[in-house]
């Protein structure tokens, strides 16, 4: 990354990088996420693209230097209920997902799309009233507080929702942190964490470091690998080196100082012969 890069800069990236995914350059890989795409344009509703959708996209040029080859798509619409979704995108809906949306699937990409009052934080806040902007407050972690138009109103540029930045901070520190606490899932919290940290090579910060010291240690070998096989369809990280990892980062939570965790085996954001899915292939850490 440059060294005097500033949070204007990584905007205009990320905003180019989004410009770049919507547009067909005859790509196989590509194509199956634009004709999701822009039969929500032709709907009618609003979008945007959402959390680790945008992360992968600015990550992989900052860091790898190219464009993002996408794990899976998030997608908030406003303007559309969740039967009209289901209705619309009926030949590819896969299910209802767990936070109130649909996950969809066309050819290998997964896109998980929901209404953006049905937000699992805006309903448990009984939130009658929500834009766009209002999402930054309900993601688990910094690196996902951010949100772009999937496309412009004629005659303006996309709108990008960044709130207090800490999502463009949070990637200038390279620092992962927790953003909100009440997690319907903690234990899932503690792994995506974890591997989201390592394969990016980023700290923990403290209130994350905090909260997997108080919730990761209950975690046995089986339920890390359980709760990997339920949300991403496959282990990204060994059992055993992720159960290590929360431990010594439990012992050293009351420390109040971000956390390096170890670097193992050989860690990319993609595969280098472009294999789908991409995958984290790591071994234990010896003892």
């Amino acid at each position: 990354m440059e060294v005097d890069i500033g949070i204007p800069d990584l905007k205009q990236k990320l905003l180019a990088e989004v410009r770049l995914l919507f547009r067909p350059n005859g790509s196989a890989w590509k194509s199956p996420i634009l004709e999701v795409l822009q039969d929500l344009r032709r709907s009618g509703v609003q979008a945007v693209l959402f959390g680790g959708t945008l992360r992968s996209l600015l990550v992989s040029r900052l860091f790898e230097g190219r464009f993002g080859r996408l794990r899976d798509v998030d997608v908030v619409v406003s303007g559309a209920a969740l039967p009209e979704l289901e209705e619309r995108f009926s030949a590819i809906m896969a299910r209802r997902t767990r936070f109130g949306g649909l996950q969809l699937r066309n050819g290998y990409w997964r896109f998980d799309v929901w209404p953006l009052s049905e937000t699992w934080a805006f309903r448990k806040d009984r939130r009658s009233s929500v834009g766009f902007g209002d999402l930054l407050s309900t993601t688990t972690f910094n690196l996902e507080a951010i949100a772009v138009e999937a496309w412009s109103k004629s005659g303006r540029p996309r709108a990008l929702f960044s709130g207090n930045d800490q999502f463009f901070e949070g990637i200038l520190s390279r620092i992962l942190e927790l953003n909100r606490t009440d997690s319907p899932f903690p234990e899932l919290t503690v792994v995506r964490a974890i591997i989201m940290a390592a394969e990016l090579r980023f700290r923990i910060g403290p209130r994350l470091a905090m909260y997997i010291g108080e919730v990761g240690p209950n975690l046995s070998e089986e339920a890390i690998t359980q709760i990997q096989a339920n949300h991403y369809g496959h282990s990204r990280m060994s059992s055993c080196t992720l159960k290590q990892f929360v431990e010594m980062i439990s012992r050293r939570s009351s420390e109040q100082a971000p956390i390096d965790l170890p670097r193992i085996g050989q860690l990319h954001l993609w595969d280098s012969e472009g294999a789908f899915p991409p995958r984290v292939n790591i071994h234990c850490l010896e003892s």
